[in-house]
């Protein structure tokens, strides 16, 4: 028989056996998980117009890396932009609302004035901070530094000591944060080197010939000025100009390939949410307006592009705004925190709905400083509508007219376009009155002068 010590033991483990539901498994070990929480990068492109990639058909190549990731994902063919103009762009992504919304509708308003997010709102990076994620902003213009309230949620970011900084830069220090990062991350990179003044590094200014004929068919098809003037005075001949910018793109887009080969080597890429946008155009010269902050389709189409695991690469042809990013985005994973970022969102996920809602866009609110009124363009699947505050909107056809030469001032579609952006605009600025968006902050002297510096406050409204 057992003795009384012997008893006990066995039942000891028989009562340690059930209690743990297996003979195998000891009751203090917990399975280990079966993946890491999603990464999100994110990698935005200053001034950089859709029509310039060979993804979205441009005839130079600008952009094989680019290129090469797009094939690799789902890729946004009319990707319609806010508003022209940096910080509110990217500010509408971060929300997932409009510029009205969140209060940010300039870079910085005439005299010095920044605008402050509005309280309503937390951006994506917020969210994710909260819930544990590492977040790593690396921006290269003074309109997203950390005076802009662009870099709200995120825990680690550089930006250039002065003015603005080349890709490479930004790229390098990317990375070396990245190789310190061990536990779920969201990174964000922004190039802004395609933005006036066009520098590229010499190796990159002799890859085109700025004599190739398809540049004069090009201008011809657009009716772009030979020569047309900035709001200062400046002349800016539109086929050097082409040259420069599509240099500034293509030694981008090397830094972006760069990017991503350092995240491909610290076996992140394939577990990544990675959304790649553009957050305006540039006008060269098309409408006689060398730069950006209108309404014209080539200051406000953009790439967008959006990769996950598990996601078929295809064509998204549904109109999509930067309100609509993450909302789109945010589908095809699981993040922590995630619901309470869709509860805020005006934005949604394009590809879920059959609904073809357009797209508002404006200019910006600066323009209210210099006594002009603002502009308001309603994007839809076959027109377009544009409205100056107070005159009579104008339609234009894209089917028949996409590069906007030809306005329509009378027809029952321009009613009904007319009449839709008014609406949209009275509820967007229903929705800001509720938020308690448009409060403004004093900007120091030394912003001031960076900002002066990449033309936002020179004494004539710029982009």
């Amino acid at each position: 028989g057992y003795t009384r010590v012997q008893e006990v033991s066995v039942l000891t483990i028989l009562l340690l056996l059930a209690c743990s539901g297996s003979p195998t498994q000891p009751p203090d070990v917990q399975p280990a998980p079966t993946e890491r929480p999603t990464d999100v990068i994110v990698i935005t492109l200053d001034t950089t117009r859709a029509d310039h990639l060979g993804i979205y058909g441009y005839y130079r190549e600008t952009s094989p890396r680019l290129d090469r990731f797009a094939a690799t994902s789902l890729v946004f063919d009319r990707f319609i932009v806010p508003m022209a103009t940096t910080l509110p762009t990217h500010m509408s992504l971060w929300t997932g609302v409009w510029p009205t919304e969140h209060g940010i509708e300039a870079n910085v308003m005439h005299g010095g004035k920044a605008f402050v997010p509005s309280p309503g709102l937390s951006s994506l990076a917020q969210i994710l901070q909260d819930k544990g994620y590492a977040t790593g902003a690396f921006v290269s213009a003074a309109p997203l530094d950390d005076q802009s309230g662009a870099l709200e949620g995120f825990g680690h970011h550089t930006q250039p000591k002065r003015y603005e900084r080349p890709a490479e830069q930004t790229t390098n220090d990317a990375l070396a944060w990245l190789r310190e990062q061990d536990g779920p991350m969201l990174m964000w990179v922004h190039y802004y080197d395609p933005h006036n003044p066009f520098r590229a590094p010499e190796a990159y200014t002799d890859l085109f010939d700025p004599n190739d004929a398809r540049v004069s068919t090009w201008m011809t098809e657009r009716n772009i000025s030979p020569v047309a003037k900035r709001p200062t005075g400046q002349k800016v001949r539109a086929k050097p100009a082409i040259h420069g910018y599509d240099a500034e793109i293509r030694y981008m887009d090397d830094q972006f390939g760069r990017l991503l080969e350092g995240l491909e080597m610290s076996g992140r890429l394939g577990n990544a949410l990675v959304v790649v946008m553009g957050d305006h155009g540039e006008g060269l010269n098309q409408h006689d307006q060398p730069a950006h902050g209108l309404v014209w389709n080539e200051q406000l189409h953009a790439p967008l592009f959006i990769k996950a695991p598990g996601v078929i690469p295809e064509r998204v042809d549904a109109i999509t705004s930067a309100a609509d990013v993450f909302p789109t985005a945010l589908a095809l994973v699981d993040l922590p925190g995630e619901a309470t970022f869709m509860k805020q969102v005006s934005g949604r996920d394009v590809r879920a709905t059959t609904d073809k809602r357009p797209v508002l866009s404006q200019t910006s609110r600066r323009q209210l400083e210099f006594g002009q009124p603002l502009t308001y363009a309603l994007t839809g699947e076959r027109y377009k509508c544009t409205m100056v505050e107070g005159q009579p909107a104008v339609l234009f056809d894209l089917e028949t007219d996409p590069f906007e030469l030809a306005p329509i001032s009378e027809s029952p579609e321009l009613t009904a376009c007319q009449a839709e952006l008014t609406q949209t605009i009275e509820a967007q600025r229903a929705r800001a009155a509720a938020l308690g968006s448009g409060q403004t902050t004093d900007v120091d002297a030394d912003r001031m002068d960076e900002l002066r510096e990449l033309g936002y406050l020179d004494d004539e409204p710029a982009n």
